[in-house]
């Protein structure tokens, strides 16, 4: 939580210098100055300083980020970039150079004064304090300690001058701002040379001084109040100073120290008195834990107490247990002597427990095996705990083998069960008899057969060891069982041999990745129990040869997996019902969209919900049916979540699904598409009687010239001139007459190039009538101006072309007739002009006498008039004669 805290303040300060800096780069951009100041009457920070203070903010920001390999590198190049300019500014002042880095960003165009000597430039002591910054930004990416610790100075130096400027600034000492140089640093600087400073420390906490104010004990937390107390004391001791300058409070420069004086011996006594409550109070805190301790202690013996009691009722339980145990149990002292004996061990001896308790333990063991396996002189070495067999002698003489269960406890005694395993023992005998038996039938068994001792294969089939790829004598007390697992399985194989061998389990079995001999990987499945075979904890096995059954289950897998993704991802709504109660197993997105429910909240349904109520009987009918698989398709209203009726088409299919029968079904909404036929179907209606009434013959076709579409007034005409019936997928070329069929390809591949035909065509009868039709050829085309076919339109022009013959022979007629009167007219003329050149002849006769020579005017005058007549009829009619 402590460590949450720290990341957030330095997340809070990063963000907090990447704006201010920003503002001031700004102010100095669009030319604000108040936000190059910020802080109105103070000294405005430069814009080299300001954007030093962003790429440093953005540094210590990348800190507590992830971003990935290459967050190291850019918080190098920012911490570098940084470094770079607050050593080239130093550089200036110590050498007394110009590098054209002040302005090189942004102009100042502040004059040159006393103290502002180089416009554009960041104080001294603020191009200190970014190389100091920079350097320990740098010294914190090798991450070794000794790095960190000069990390860490170089930022409480930077602390520390900063708070020598802030004081400076408070009490108006220019040299603390200055810090022997000229120019000073602008406040708002060093408040976040301060609060960076001590945000960058935080990386480190356990170094330096802030290890101080960062600890959990009681002296850090003291340090962090009195520290925050004095730094206040400064302050508040600051701006009474100023305000007591500022307005001349005091007259004199003593009266102001003793005030002073006065005021700080006040605030430090304030200060003892604050840290001693707050010393008083953690000492109350001790105290009175010191007493919950007690009280604790206390409550701690009280337990004890009461535990003693239960651990007293807890032994005498025990000893009851004991005499009740049908095991024999008895306790011996480190010398081997009987201690206790309960009557399981009296009846399995056949001694009384007085006669047991004078006796030692060695006087019921077999001498025999004493000789071989003697005991221990002493008791007290005896392991904790042994399991392990002996062969005890009844009173009777008579020699039997038990089990012993020996523990050893912390009060000089011995414990130890013990069983009677003759039986078992002529069991294990009858087992090794079998054995032979076993290994016969082993040998030639297809399952693969193994005993596992002391880690090591004793015995394998021949049938194990080809599964691994080994000759069973290269298995055999060679390499440890784990060699043939893959090492992916070694832990879990592992496990399961310890469970067994210490007992956990009687058996198990399991699944593992085998290792082969050529280290390839083989699945197999593994059967084995715990056995006692020569004193030696066995295990017993089978194996399984599961290969080709694993990789069955991961095509199945992948099957399944590549189903339910076609299933969720399908576009279409697809269900998964239960047939017997109706009931919604599964649903996808698609589903859930279509009808505006939620996928939980359709899983909750029955499928009767999206139903009319006069479709409910036909639903349970159609779920009651026993179908084999497919389901023929079928059409049926539903209601939406809105109460919007839909039409859909469903396909289904029956299957059985985890032992339950489901039915399977993905459902269309067709509802737009009906409306659409609908449509389609008026549109087709009203198309075909327009064409079945209209005097024009229309036939659609194809790019191969197959018939695809035709109205009545084509077939009449098919039929009247071809003598055919045409049928959609007719090829034209099959009844065209074959003289006229290469004109007309040659017209169709213009059409079908994007252009129209327009051309008349006759067509003779028997009878010596001609029928005249205008022929008009248009290409198809889709949306995309894809050419799909062609459409011809035929238009009986038979009745204007014989009215146009008949027009033109009424024309020759009408002609001639002109003609004729022309030439009458011609004729006429010259018989008329004949008397009339007479009648002129004798006018020059009449001319000469001068009595007549009036009535002489008139006449020649109408004569004259008379011949213009007929020399203009006539040149008409010659006129006329040229035009013909």
């Amino acid at each position: 939580m402590e460590q949450v805290q720290k990341n957030r303040t330095i997340i809070i300060i990063s963000l907090l210098t990447i704006v201010t800096g920003t503002i001031v780069m700004s102010g100095w951009i669009y030319n604000l100055p108040a936000l190059e100041t910020i802080i109105h009457g103070f000294v405005a920070m430069s814009f080299n300083a300001a954007l030093c203070f962003v790429l440093f903010g953005v540094a210590l920001l990348l800190t507590q980020c992830q971003i990935g390999k290459f967050k190291t590198l850019i918080f190098a190049i920012l911490s570098l970039m940084g470094t770079l300019i607050g050593l080239v500014t130093v550089s200036q002042d110590l050498f007394h150079y110009n590098s054209g880095l002040d302005q090189l960003f942004v102009t100042d165009k502040t004059k040159a004064s006393f103290d502002f000597p180089y416009p554009g430039r960041m104080a001294f002591n603020a191009s200190i304090n970014f190389i100091f910054f920079g350097l320990g930004s740098l010294f914190l990416i090798p991450q070794k300690r000794i790095f960190s610790h000069l990390a860490q100075s170089f930022f409480q130096l930077v602390t520390l001058l900063s708070a020598i400027a802030l004081i400076g600034y408070l009490y108006g000492v220019s040299f603390f701002r200055v810090v022997l140089y000229k120019t000073s640093m602008a406040t708002h600087t060093a408040i976040l040379f301060f609060i960076l400073s001590i945000a960058a420390s935080l990386l480190n906490p356990s170094i330096g001084i802030t290890q101080l104010f960062t600890g959990k004990r009681i002296g850090n937390q003291m340090a962090r109040r009195l520290f925050t107390l004095m730094i206040l004391m400064i302050i508040v001791f600051g701006s009474l100073k100023n305000q007591t300058h500022r307005f001349q409070l005091f007259s004199t420069l003593d009266i102001g120290v003793s005030v002073l004086a006065v005021g700080f011996l006040l605030v430090s006594l304030l200060l003892i008195w604050n840290t001693a409550n707050w010393l008083n109070k953690i000492d109350k805190q001790r105290s009175d834990a010191e007493e919950e301790v007690k009280w604790m202690n206390l409550e701690l013996e009280k337990r004890v107490e009461e535990r003693t009691a239960e651990f007293q009722k807890s032994e005498e339980k025990y000893h009851s247990l004991i005499e009740q145990a049908s095991d024999a149990i008895y306790l011996l002292d480190f010398k081997g002597n009987f201690t206790d004996v309960n009557a399981s061990m009296c009846k399995m001896m056949g001694y009384t427990s007085e006669e047991l308790l004078q006796m030692r333990i060695e006087m019921i063991i077999d001498p025999e095996e004493l000789k071989i396996d003697p005991l221990p002189p002493n008791l007290q070495g005896h392991s904790q705990t042994t399991i392990r067999e002996r062969r005890f002698i009844h009173k009777n003489r008579s020699v039997f083998t038990v089990e012993v269960n020996v523990k050893k406890f912390a009060d000089d005694r011995i414990m130890v069960i013990a069983r009677d395993i003759t039986d078992r023992k002529k069991m294990e005998m009858e087992l090794r008899d079998a054995e032979l038996k076993f290994r016969t039938i082993a040998d030639k068994s297809m399952v693969g057969v193994y005993i596992v001792q002391q880690g090591k294969f004793v015995y394998v089939n021949p049938r194990f060891a080809e599964v691994f790829g080994y000759e069973p004598k290269e298995m055999i007390d060679t390499f440890p069982v784990e060699t043939i697992i893959h090492h992916s399985y070694r832990k879990i194989a592992g496990e399961n041999v310890r469970r067994r061998v210490e007992g956990e389990v009687e058996s198990i079995h399991y699944e593992a990745l085998g290792e082969k001999k050529d280290g390839s990987t083989h699945w197999v499945e593994f059967y084995g129990s715990r056995a006692i075979i020569g004193n030696e904890i066995t295990i017993i096995g089978s194996m399984i040869d599961i290969n080709e059954r694993k990789k069955a289950e991961e095509e199945l897998k992948a099957s399944e997996q590549k189903y339910k993704l076609l299933f969720e991802s399908n576009p279409s709504p697809m269900w998964m019902i239960a047939k017997d109660d109706l009931s919604i197993i599964a649903v996808n997105d698609a589903a859930a969209r279509l009808y505006g429910y939620s996928k939980e909240e359709l899983l909750q349904m029955n499928v009767s919900a999206f139903r009319m109520k006069e479709d409910l009987d036909k639903q349970a009918e159609r779920y009651r049916q026993n179908t084999e698989g497919y389901i023929e398709p079928f059409v049926i209203s539903h209601i939406k979540k809105d109460g919007t009726i839909i039409v859909v088409e469903i396909i289904a299919h029956d299957i059985v699904f985890e032992g339950r029968p489901v039915r399977l079904s993905l459902t269309n909404d067709i509802t737009e598409k009906l409306k659409a036929e609908d449509l389609l179907k008026k549109s087709e209606a009203n198309l075909q009687t327009i064409l079945n009434t209209t005097d024009t013959a229309y036939a659609l076709f194809d790019l191969e010239l197959k018939v695809l579409a035709f109205n009545q007034k084509a077939v009449e005409f098919t039929k009247e001139h071809y003598n055919h019936l045409p049928a959609k997928g007719d090829g034209l070329s099959d009844y065209f007459p074959p003289e006229r069929f290469p004109q007309f390809t040659s017209f169709t591949n213009i059409v079908l190039q994007g252009n129209n035909i327009n051309y008349e065509v006759d067509y003779p009868q028997a009878n010596g009538a001609v029928f005249w039709y205008d022929v008009r050829l248009f290409p198809i085309t889709n949306d995309s101006k894809e050419i799909l076919g062609m459409l011809m339109a035929l238009y009986d022009v038979t009745e204007r072309k014989n009215a146009e013959e008949k027009l033109r022979n009424a024309y020759e007629r009408i002609q001639n007739h002109i003609n004729s009167i022309k030439d009458m007219a011609w004729k006429q003329s010259h018989l008329i002009r004949s008397p009339l050149a007479n009648l002129k002849g004798l006018t020059a006769l009449l001319k000469e006498d001068p009595l007549e020579r009036t009535i002489f005017d008139h006449i020649q005058t109408e004569l004259n008039r008379m011949d213009a007549i007929l020399i203009e009829m006539a040149d008409e009619a010659s006129d006329h004669d040229f035009d013909d």
